[in-house]
């Protein structure tokens, strides 16, 4: 059995002594270039660092960028390190990629049987895919321990945060986690010895959930909460010498004053797969709910490819329901709570409540809302969208995919060649 891996394939060790400058400009004479002349990029930069790191000076450390490539690690493993909002992803696809030979991972001291089940989900996978389902739809069937590969860069101070994360935090419960973090460690702390430091594991774990069968669900957006947008628009628009026109914001270079508007939304019974892709809007405050909760719950998205053929729709339902059997099965054989989450189903829906201004939502909705949007989180963001409308109309009517807004399509031959209007009712 492979097992994943996390390689740090950039880390300038030249960039040790813009850290250590970033250490010393604060209380040394001379211009940037001068203080930066001081560094040798040795031992007497690194005891340095370590100094200012001691007295929690913490933010030197963004001045070193860092590109990991994940290779072959579970979904579980990709889910908890883009929650890490201060860096960049790119994932391979499973919209588009076949993933009929991405292989799964194995937890530690899985009972016997484990394995066997998820060949079965992935042959599955095959089935759906023979019958004419879309890869995107057939996904859902792939349990959460199917390898994943993707790239993520970041600067030192939430590489640090996430790999402590990793070895004494929240992700010190999985074994897969612990182990990829430890490499993580061990690379960096060849540039940067003893930077990470020691710690010990967060203690305790979950309670064996009940697994439900659950039913078919469809994700359902409610804006919880909103701000007084033309009182804050208007006092913005005094600052900034501007109109607070919202035709004028919307195509502003620089429209700061849509940060200041920031709403609340509860998002409920979302695919697994498509929380991914809310995640991947890193200006937000979000909070997840924990895949094994979502697996014990046990709704699923059904789509219409699916539905539409009732042999893939017999075999794909019947898929989640023997889940819960199984995750049952497999606690009451030894299976530690934690690990019972990569029995999960990238179709098993979640909820999720999140924060995001309205200079955000703007580039979400130009996203999202598009015809080539994948067709769950489009369905969610056209819901928001109208909430808003109903309740900000004379600023959100502006609001759309990216031909409404901008009047052209990014998206070139790919377009969908219906460019929208404002008030056509799907929107």
């Amino acid at each position: 059995m492979k097992t994943g891996t996390a390689t740090i394939i950039r880390l300038d060790p030249e960039a040790r002594g813009v850290v250590a400058s970033a250490a010393r400009i604060s209380t040394t004479e001379g211009s940037a270039l001068e203080v930066l002349k001081k560094s040798d990029g040795g031992e007497k930069d690194l005891r340095l660092i370590g100094k200012v790191l001691a007295s929690g000076h913490r933010s030197v450390l963004e001045h070193q960028v860092l590109s990991i490539a994940f290779d072959d690690v579970s979904v579980l493993v990709e889910q908890f390190a883009i929650e890490f909002r201060l860096a960049s992803f790119t994932v391979k696809s499973r919209r588009y990629v076949d993933f009929s030979g991405a292989g799964f991972v194995v937890p530690e001291n899985a009972p016997e049987g484990f394995s066997a089940r998820m060949e079965a989900l992935f042959a599955l996978y095959g089935r759906l895919l023979a019958l004419g389902v879309p890869r995107e739809d057939a996904r859902f069937v792939l349990p959460y321990c199917f390898r994943s590969n993707f790239y993520m860069t970041l600067n030192a101070r939430e590489f640090i945060h996430m790999v402590r994360a990793m070895l004494y935090g929240r992700g010190s419960r999985w074994a897969e986690l612990r182990a990829l973090g430890a490499s993580l460690k061990e690379q960096f702390e060849r540039v940067y010895p003893g930077m990470i430091g020691e710690g010990e594991p967060v203690g305790g774990t979950p309670s064996v959930p009940d697994f439900q069968a659950g039913k078919a669900a469809s994700g359902c957006a409610r804006l919880l909460s909103k701000p007084d947008c033309s009182l804050l628009l208007d006092m913005a628009a005094k600052f900034s010498g501007s109109e607070n026109k919202p035709d004028s914001l919307l195509n502003m270079e620089r429209p700061r004053a849509l940060e200041l508007l920031s709403f609340v939304f509860s998002v409920r019974d979302v695919s697994l797969a498509c929380v991914t892709h809310f995640a991947r809007h890193r200006m937000q405050s979000p909070m997840y709910m924990p895949t094994l909760d979502a697996l014990a719950r046990g709704n699923y998205v059904l789509p219409e490819t699916v539905s539409a053929i009732p042999e893939a729709r017999e075999a794909y339902e019947a898929a989640f329901r023997e889940q819960a059997v199984f995750a049952r099965e497999m606690a009451s054989r030894g299976l530690r709570p934690e690990d019972a989450a990569y029995c999960a189903l990238s179709g098993h829906t979640a909820d999720m409540l999140f924060a995001m201004n309205a200079r955000e939502l703007l580039h979400f909705f130009k996203l999202r809302t598009c015809e080539r949007a994948q067709w769950e989180i489009r369905a969610v963001a056209i819901q928001m969208l109208r909430q808003l409308r109903a309740c900000e109309g004379e600023l959100f009517d502006g609001y759309g995919p990216s031909c409404l807004v901008t009047g052209h399509c990014p998206e070139g031959r790919l377009s969908c060649g219906h460019p929208r209007k404002r008030g056509e009712e799907d929107l």
